[in-house]
């Protein structure tokens, strides 16, 4: 969960729904690794983490990744953004994000039953110098045996919310404790539950 943007407007709640996340996993029997206000390399070294834990689990293990604060797309390429990235073109954000491509990379290198990747990242690109960007994130073709839930649809913007959560966080908090609820219809019903909040 990135919060404190040092270059760009900071974002209220993504460290609070990373934190909220964390202990509904926790209870649900994941081992969490969890972070919040991460630097480029510190975003990096997380999923690097991360990864090599999941693959001490075996092929067995269900590894779940949850990203909430900045996230942009550039050419159809979606990129989560550190809180220290200082983008002042399109040929900074390479360098300064994170792609979304190398993190579902990283995690298909690992032998895991299922790979679930949930981005509350699409609130609206705060870097006023970057003119071509899309709004919110691109559509990515989850590769066999991952499952990648956005926040909003793709092509358009999330909100942050005015509580202490994101609409999205919130609606995931409140219908995960349904119990045995197929994931694809999980998704579905938080998607109307954010609907309906966000109208």
């Amino acid at each position: 969960g990135n919060s404190a943007y040092e270059n760009v407007t900071a974002l209220p709640n993504p460290a609070n729904d990373a934190r909220e996340i964390g202990k509904f996993l926790n209870s649900a029997g994941f081992e969490v690794i969890q972070a919040t206000d991460l630097d480029h390399d510190e975003m990096i070294q997380v999923l690097q983490d991360f990864s090599a834990k999941a693959a001490e689990r075996g092929p067995n293990t269900a590894a779940f990744v949850y990203y909430a604060g900045h996230g942009l797309q550039i050419d159809g390429d979606n990129y989560l953004v550190p809180v220290d990235a200082k983008i002042n073109s399109e040929a900074d954000v390479p360098t300064e994000a994170v792609r979304l491509v190398d993190v579902m990379a990283t995690l298909q290198a690992v032998p895991s039953r299922i790979r679930m990747v949930v981005l509350d990242a699409c609130r609206n690109n705060p870097f006023t110098s970057l003119k071509d960007t899309g709004r919110g994130l691109s559509i990515v073709d989850a590769p066999n045996g991952s499952i990648v839930a956005y926040s909003t649809a793709p092509g358009t913007e999330a909100f942050d919310g005015e509580g202490k959560n994101s609409p999205y966080t919130s609606a995931f908090l409140r219908l995960g404790r349904e119990p045995n609820l197929p994931i694809e219809q999980f998704f579905k019903k938080v998607r109307v539950v954010v609907n309906d909040t966000t109208e």
